[in-house]
C-alpha cells in the first residue's frame, strides 16, 4: 500500500451521529430520524462504508447527488433508503427506478419523466419522491406559490408516491439566523397549501447540518447532516453546541532526506529559499491527491520522529517516546509530493509517520487548511481522491 493514505476512524464517525442524535433528543424530548449525506463518496470518507455505520447508528437513510453514486451504495449492499438530492437527465430515469432511488422534484416534466420510467420499469413499483421548494437557496427547487399544483400532479400519477416536501438553507450557520426563519415560514405555508388542495405532503425535512446544530424549529419529521457528521462545523460563525470529531486522517510518511545549505532554493518557482542550513524531507503526496498547491509555503504537518516512529502496514506502531511537532511545508506544493522544513536539528530519517491533516490536536485538521487556502472543510477532505488508499479504523483520538 502506498505511504500516502486516508485513515477513515469509524468510532469518530459513530460519535459524531450520535452527538447530533443526542443534541435533538435532549432537546425536543424525542428522537428525530437522520438521512445522512453520503453524496461525493461519502465527502471522500468512504460512501459504502459511511452508509453502513449511519445504518448501523439509526439513520433512515443516506443522500447521494449522482444517479450513479446511488448505484455504488446499492452496489455494496445498502438496502436503506437512498434519496437522490440532484436533479438526474432524462435517461437517467429508467435506472432511478431500478435501484430504488428517491429522488428530489421540482418541475412538471421532470415528474412526469419519472412517473413513465417507473410505469415501464422491471422493479414494476411507484418512485417516491419528494418536492423540492425552493424557498431562497436559488438553487433548484419550485416557488412556494408553485407546490401545490405539483403535489396535485404528483398525487394523481399512479407511479408516483409523494414521501416528502423540502427546502435547502443556504445561511443555517450564520451568525443571524433570520433569513432561515424566513425560509421556515414560507416553507411551512407551501405545505399548508399541499394540504388545502387535499394532498398528503408526507414528511417534511429541510435541516442540514447548520439547522441541525443550531436551528431546532427546522428539525421538522426527518434531519439530513452532512459535514458535522465527518467532523467538521459548516462555518465558524456558528457555536460550538457539540464535539465534532474530524474522521479522516491523511497521512504519508517521509522518503528522502537532505540537507539543504543556506540560500539554497526548493521546489518549483523557486519560492521558498533557506535562511539557514537545514534539513529537508520528501512526503509523496500533492495536488495530484487533492493535497491543495495553495497550501505552498503557508501549511504545517505533524512530523514524528524518534524509534518506530513509522507505520507499519499491519497497523500504526509507534513508540509512546516517539517525538511528535509541527514543521512547515515549503516550495511548492508538486503533483506527488511535498518538502517539509524539519530544522537543523532534527532526527528525521526516511520512513517517519507525516500527518497533513486530521483529528490529532496537536496537528492541523481540514478546517485549518480550509482557513488558510480560503474554502472550507468540505472541499478539503471531499477533493483526496481515489489515488489515496482508504483505511478504515477505529478512533485514536
Amino acid at each position: 500500500m502506498r505511504a500516502t493514505r486516508a485513515i477513515i476512524y469509524l468510532d469518530n464517525l459513530r460519535h459524531n451521529i450520535r452527538s447530533l442524535a443526542g443534541r435533538i433528543r435532549s432537546v425536543r424530548g424525542a428522537p428525530v430520524p437522520f438521512i445522512v449525506a453520503v453524496k461525493a463518496d461519502g465527502y471522500g470518507h468512504g460512501a459504502g462504508r459511511v452508509a453502513s455505520v449511519a445504518r448501523d447508528e439509526g439513520a433512515e437513510g443516506v443522500g447521494v447527488a449522482t444517479v450513479e453514486e446511488g448505484a455504488h451504495v446499492r452496489d455494496v449492499g445498502f438496502s436503506g433508503r437512498i434519496l437522490l438530492y440532484s436533479i438526474a437527465l432524462a435517461e437517467e430515469a429508467a435506472a432511478i427506478a431500478e435501484l430504488g432511488l428517491e429522488p428530489f422534484v421540482a418541475d412538471r416534466d421532470y415528474i412526469r419523466t419519472l412517473a413513465e420510467a417507473a410505469e415501464g420499469s422491471a422493479a414494476a413499483r411507484a418512485i417516491p419522491v419528494h418536492l423540492n421548494i425552493d424557498t431562497g437557496m436559488g438553487r433548484i427547487g419550485c416557488k412556494p406559490e408553485e407546490a401545490a399544483q405539483l403535489a396535485v400532479q404528483i398525487s394523481g400519477e399512479p407511479w408516483l408516491n409523494l414521501a416528502g416536501v423540502c427546502t435547502h438553507f443556504p445561511a443555517a450557520d450564520a451568525d443571524d439566523q433570520s433569513f432561515t426563519y424566513h425560509q421556515l415560514k414560507r416553507f411551512q405555508h407551501a405545505v399548508e397549501t399541499i394540504r388545502s388542495r387535499g394532498v398528503d405532503p408526507g414528511r417534511m425535512h429541510a435541516a442540514n447540518s447548520g439547522a441541525c446544530l443550531e436551528v431546532d424549529a427546522a428539525w421538522l419529521d426527518i434531519a439530513r447532516p452532512g459535514i458535522s457528521v465527518y467532523g467538521y462545523y459548516p462555518s465558524h460563525d456558528q457555536r460550538r453546541a457539540v464535539e465534532l470529531k474530524p474522521v479522516m486522517e491523511l497521512e504519508s510518511r517521509v522518503v528522502f532526506v537532505k540537507s539543504v545549505d543556506e540560500g539554497e532554493s526548493v521546489s518549483y518557482g523557486r519560492t521558498w529559499t533557506a535562511n539557514r542550513r537545514t534539513r529537508i524531507a520528501t512526503v509523496p503526496a500533492g495536488y495530484a491527491d487533492g493535497y491543495n498547491r495553495l497550501l505552498s509555503n503557508r501549511a504545517e504537518v505533524l512530523l514524528f520522529t524518534g524509534d518506530e516512529a513509522g507505520a507499519t502496514e499491519s497497523g500504526m506502531k509507534r513508540s509512546e517516546s516517539r517525538t511528535a511537532g509541527r514543521v512547515p511545508v515549503v516550495g511548492r506544493v508538486c503533483m506527488d509530493q511535498l518538502m517539509i522544513d524539519c530544522g537543523p536539528d532534527s532526527n528525521v530519517r526516511v520512513g517517519d509517520r507525516v500527518v497533513l491533516f486530521g483529528p490529532d490536536p496537536r496537528g492541523p485538521d481540514a478546517e485549518e487548511l480550509a482557513d488558510l487556502v480560503g474554502t472550507i472543510p468540505y472541499e478539503i477532505v471531499s477533493q483526496i481522491n481515489h489515488r489515496v488508499p482508504r483505511v478504515y479504523r477505529s478512533a485514536r483520538y
